[in-house]
């Protein structure tokens, strides 16, 4: 029969008064077990009880151990692998520790192995044991108030859990001790929204507390009025409570309401996000004449009220990748091998980086078209720095494009290409008809000519066009019938670059093409932001990424095994 050492029950009150968490009493007990003249057994209870108190709840609810032992192997990490003896001595300090938490924490453990002909008795002094130890823990004074708060936090929330697992009677009265506690928690001196929360946040997964909870919300969006973030969030929960559809609009209006107060507040970019969330929440709940104010509002900052900073990094390519670009034009026996050679030189698409090797980490950011302005995306901080494929395919694309630039200026400066001349050597039908070429050979010129939004003009519809001509002559699908009001069309440039490797086209080409022309999460995004007149004119070695891009469809040889299409002859 396994019986309590009331010296090592002495330690273990001890290491519980004044209780602040279960991990600092493992300080006392397992200093405790290296008294000299302890007995082995007074060793024994004291290592069974630091095991106890070294469980750490689980997101799943689940207990998992973390205690080293006396021995060279660390103790089992699941309870119910521990000896026998172990959940024995457990249990009779259960009964007789002086403190609730400790009684709670030890009678959760049996509970959570069903130990004993009786287990429902520790699920039943578990809950009591975890109510019990609020009232005291709630009383505390002095620097450590704000945790031993947490404490009584977390045993009511563990007593619910317990209770609702169950379906044991006490769950009503569970219920009350949690909506009081909150109700407690809004009239302390300093702000406690999170414990409010921790409350309220667990009861409101049952619609039979949402009566309760309805006043204690609106009290609580009341007091946190003035903090943005707790004020919108306990207004929302405010309304997962009301049961009426008209009463949820009235309270969705003042949610987006409260959106644009606090939107009033910020200047600069804070500004613009807040009213972001704004119009977000307005259209996503139907308030169209909200939706409305608040798009006015936004459309009426100025870059300049954003206070946008322009971070550059300067990089200079070392001269010799430039020498050896240029070397390959001068290689080159004629106009038309110039031409071709860049069109087939293939970008080397980097590999991102281990940004953690490199203790790289990403912060949150926003795209902006501040035409508007307005966020077209905002990125998470999933992805390290250097992790995203879409970083650093930009990256390499832009030293690609330095050099293709370089080369470009070569070839002007070899050849003197005319305009005419340019004209008859991109002309080949069925791909590049004479009629549509010439617009490319004018880009060509333009760029030479140093006239860049020419150039980019020009250039981006070509691309489209003739990439959509040379996947129809690899016998790939083009054109989208017409279906109800939808009339019939043919594919634009993102199915054209989808359908790229349809056609015989080799990676990295469709990656190439995707991250140079594709939609704002592809990359540089260049069709729509220069075609639809949302940035100024892009650099000139983006620009040469364009025009090389043409080329690359007039003059890059696929072939696609089960159809093979020859590029077009010299």
């Amino acid at each position: 029969m396994v019986a309590v050492q009331e010296t090592a029950l002495e330690i273990l009150d001890r290491a519980s008064t004044p209780f602040t968490s279960y991990q600092a009493m493992v300080t006392v007990l397992a200093a405790a077990v290296d008294d000299d003249g302890r007995t082995e057994t007074e060793t024994g209870h004291l290592h069974a009880l630091c095991a106890a108190m070294l469980f750490f709840r689980q997101p799943d609810g689940t207990f998992l151990g973390t205690y080293q032992g006396p021995g060279p192997d660390p103790w089992p990490r699941q309870a119910d692998q521990l000896p026998t003896e172990v959940h024995g001595l457990w249990s009779v300090y259960a009964d007789a520790a002086a403190h609730p938490m400790v009684r709670a924490r030890l009678h959760h453990l049996l509970w959570s192995i069903r130990h004993g002909e009786r287990p429902f008795r520790h699920l039943q002094a578990a809950i009591s044991g975890y109510r019990q130890a609020v009232p005291a823990l709630l009383a505390a004074d002095g620097p450590l108030a704000v945790t031993d708060r947490w404490q009584a936090v977390e045993a009511l929330r563990d007593a619910h859990s317990l209770a609702t697992a169950t379906n044991q009677p006490q769950l009503a009265d569970i219920v009350t001790e949690m909506v009081q506690l909150a109700d407690t928690a809004l009239g302390w001196s300093e702000p406690a929204p999170g414990v409010v929360h921790a409350m309220t946040g667990r009861l409101l997964t049952d619609r039979r507390n949402h009566t309760l909870l309805r006043p204690l919300l609106e009290r609580a969006a009341d007091r946190y009025r003035h903090d943005p973030h707790t004020h919108i969030h306990f207004l929302e929960d405010l309304r997962r409570t009301e049961p009426d559809a008209a009463t949820q609009s009235l309270i969705d209006e003042r949610i987006t309401a409260a959106y644009a107060s606090h939107a009033a507040q910020f200047d600069g970019l804070a500004k613009l996000m807040w009213l972001e969330k704004a119009a977000a929440f307005a259209r996503d709940h139907g308030l169209t004449d909200a939706l409305d104010q608040i798009r006015r509002a936004q459309q009426r900052l100025t870059p300049v009220d954003l206070e946008l900073t322009r971070a550059v990094t300067p990089f200079q390519l070392p001269t010799h990748f430039i020498d050896a670009a240029r070397a390959v034009i001068d290689a080159a026996t004629d106009l038309d091998q110039a031409l071709r050679t860049i069109a087939t030189a293939t970008p080397v698409l980097a590999d991102p980086i281990d940004a953690e090797q490199h203790g790289l980490i990403r912060l949150p950011s926003a795209h902006l078209n501040l035409n508007g302005p307005v966020v077209t995306m905002v990125s998470d901080t999933d992805t390290p720095v250097g992790q995203s494929p879409t970083d650093t395919r930009i990256l390499s694309l832009d030293l690609h494009g330095l050099l293709v630039e370089a080369q470009f200026d070569q070839v002007n400066e070899r050849f003197t290409p005319t305009t005419d001349h340019l004209h008859t050597l991109l002309t080949h039908p069925p791909i590049a008809p004479a009629t549509r070429t010439r617009g490319l050979a004018r880009a060509l010129q333009a760029f030479w000519d140093r006239d860049d939004d020419v150039a980019i003009a020009l250039v981006l519809p070509r691309i489209e066009g003739m990439l959509r001509r040379r996947l129809h002559a690899a016998d790939v699908a083009v054109i989208q019938h017409a279906q109800g009001d939808r009339p019939g069309q043919v594919s634009q440039l993102g199915s054209l670059i989808t359908d790229m490797e349809k056609a015989g086209y080799p990676e990295p080409w469709p990656a190439v093409f995707r991250t140079l022309l594709g939609g704002p999460g592809d990359g540089m995004n260049l069709r729509n932001t220069v075609l639809h007149d949302l940035v100024d004119t892009p650099p000139r070695h983006r620009i040469a990424l364009a025009l090389q891009a043409a080329l690359t469809v007039l003059f890059l040889p696929i072939a696609d095994p089960a159809n093979p299409v020859d590029a077009p002859p010299k």
